[in-house]
């Protein structure tokens, strides 16, 4: 016969169970949804427009070294942020 399940500990909960998706094998591709590709287009429009735009006016107002700089710091938070892992 089964023995009856004890209540844990106090702050303590049961174990929860696995989801559906979580259950899938390691390396199974699950099909890219609707959206990334805009929100790919979208961070290339965004680094575009600071290249062709945001580097001009940077260079306008803070001269060469201010935009280098500014380049460089935008464009390693852009470049972090396409590589974060999820």
């Amino acid at each position: 016969m089964a023995e009856p399940r004890v209540a844990p500990a106090r702050g303590r909960s049961y174990p929860r169970r696995q989801s559906g998706s979580s259950r899938t094998r390691a390396g199974a591709k699950r099909p890219a949804s609707a959206t990334s590709w805009r929100r790919r287009l979208v961070a290339a429009a965004i680094v575009s427009g600071v290249l062709l735009i945001g580097l001009p006016l940077a260079h306008a107002f803070l001269g060469e070294l201010g935009a280098v700089l500014v380049g460089t710091l935008v464009l390693g938070f852009a470049l972090g942020r396409m590589t974060l892992k999820r």
